[in-house]
């Protein structure tokens, strides 16, 4: 989502500015932290979202549940931004944006790994010591567990994706067949 990178991007300039002094991992973490506590609860959640309440009520509510928190005054300030703006809701993509963010800036690249069962850490090593040769860029791979897959991976780096499915395997034999 571009509102989400935006916000990221902002977040991660902001606190990298040589005259801001601010440490970025503490305020991830702190973020990260605060975003688990917030989203796995219903009442902040539909308090947020709801239009019945004021935006000043919703201001007063995320002041409280900072402080509450402990949050540092960096991430209580990009929180009320994002609040005031309505964009609460997008801090979780925001965090992973800055992730992203950050392994871009020390020349890596983001991937993602479908499999129909959990890798062993060193099937997924391997996995990724491949890729990282083959795009010639340190790789970083989320993984996603998906049955649909049925057997083999499906990798997803730099918006090229290897699909060593079985559902694929079966859909270029059908193809050939036709």
């Amino acid at each position: 989502m571009k509102a989400a990178r935006l916000y990221g991007q902002v977040l991660v300039d902001v606190a990298l500015a040589p005259a801001s002094g601010i440490d970025l991992a503490p305020v991830v973490a702190e973020l990260q932290a605060f975003s688990q506590t917030l989203f796995s609860n219903p009442v902040a959640v539909k308090t947020f979202e709801s239009p019945a309440v004021s935006d000043e009520e919703k201001q007063k509510t995320l002041s409280a549940l900072c402080e509450k928190a402990g949050l540092g005054a960096f991430s209580q300030r990009f929180l009320s931004m994002l609040n005031r703006r309505g964009r609460l809701e997008l801090l979780p993509q925001v965090l992973k944006e800055v992730e992203t963010l950050q392994i871009e800036k020390r020349g890596g690249v983001i991937g993602e790994l479908v499999s129909a069962v959990p890798l062993e850490a060193g099937v997924l090593s391997g996995i990724t010591e491949a890729l990282t040769k083959r795009v010639q860029k340190p790789v970083h791979l989320t993984t996603k567990v998906d049955p649909s897959v049925i057997a083999g991976i499906k990798v997803t780096v730099g918006g090229v994706t290897y699909d060593g499915t079985a559902r694929a395997k079966l859909d270029r034999i059908a193809n050939q067949i036709q």
